[in-house]
């Protein structure tokens, strides 16, 4: 049962997209949502609409925080806006209230959370904190500490990650405000982490420099499918995955949910005004078949764009093949 929309905007952001609202209900106020994918799934898009919504409806700031692409700037945020519907005059104002921060390693973004956003957030009231993404720091580090310390290096990486967690949390908790994270899928991280340094990893491992239960530590999974692991995934209230399908298609889950139902999953697509529902589709339970079948299309995807095998020619106006 849906609960009556005025009850759910008491406890929710709605994300603008009436798909996403039945779904997940929009984003948690005082809470935590991770949002995870593969490379291109659109992530960073989906963060920066949430950016985009609060801050035209609302007078709080927005707190972006980049550590991946340093592409995020006021041009893509303007494009966006505009392409999202709202009035070219109002633009400006909107954009005036998205603070964008660069972190260029994991120092500054420790720093950033803990004293930056702190005094911005005295100062002045505060809608959203985004932190787009916490794994690529993380990873950074991984990779290049030596084999023999990795582990210990990755747990002291994860503890600074919790902290940062539960200080936006404390933040929002404050205010009412919205905390989105985006992260890696462990299938990205894993490709990153035998590409980089794997096969050193094991060889050290054999010589019993490393314990092989650091293995999945050192990915920064704990278990779970998302860099952040179980800590992540316990604070957050809203837990999503976006798989990247071909062309501009995409399959948005969502896996846990404190007050929706869990592993249900809407096809979307990409565009300049964001992720949006492909026309006439309707929530679908994720059950065994399609969830191979979104393994599989995601795979292909990947590999086709890292090939560098051309334009991907697939028409985003057929997701049925992948409903049930």
């Amino acid at each position: 049962m849906t609960a009556p929309e005025q009850m759910v905007r008491r406890f929710y952001r709605t994300t603008g997209v009436q798909g996403l609202d039945e779904l997940i209900y929009g984003w948690p106020r005082r809470g935590l949502a991770l949002v995870y994918g593969n490379q291109k799934a659109g992530k960073t898009t989906l963060a920066l609409q949430a950016a985009v919504q609060v801050a035209a409806e609302e007078e709080g700031q927005v707190l972006l925080l980049d550590t991946e692409s340093g592409g995020i700037g006021e041009l893509r945020l303007y494009g966006l806006a505009s392409a999202m519907g709202v009035k070219e005059d109002l633009i400006p104002r909107l954009i005036s209230r998205i603070n964008i921060y660069k972190a260029n390693e994991l120092s500054e973004q420790h720093k950033m959370i803990l004293e930056t956003f702190d005094e911005v957030r005295r100062r002045s009231e505060v809608s959203l904190f985004v932190v787009d993404s916490i794994a690529w720091h993380y990873h950074q580090r991984v990779m290049n500490a030596p084999a023999e310390h990795v582990g210990s290096v990755a747990r002291e990486l994860m503890g600074k990650l919790e902290l940062q967690t539960k200080t936006l949390l404390n933040y929002a908790r404050d205010s009412g405000a919205t905390v989105i994270f985006t992260s890696w899928s462990a299938s990205k991280a894993k490709k990153a982490f035998e590409d980089h340094q794997n096969r050193v990893l094991e060889k050290e491992a054999r010589k019993g420099y490393v314990d092989v239960r650091d293995l999945d530590i050192v990915l920064g999974t704990y278990g779970e499918d998302y860099i952040g692991g179980r800590f992540v995934g316990y604070m957050a209230k809203v837990i999503a995955r976006i798989w990247r399908l071909q062309g501009n298609l995409r399959f948005f889950v969502v896996e846990a949910h404190r007050e929706r139902p869990d592993n249900m999953g809407l096809y979307m697509q990409i565009s300049e005004k964001g992720l949006h529902p492909v026309p006439g589709a309707k929530p679908v339970p994720v059950e065994k078949e399609l969830l191979r079948r979104l393994l599989q299309e995601e795979g292909e995807a990947v590999v086709k764009d890292t090939s560098g095998s051309g334009e991907d020619r697939q028409d985003s106006r057929r997701p049925a093949r992948g409903k049930n």
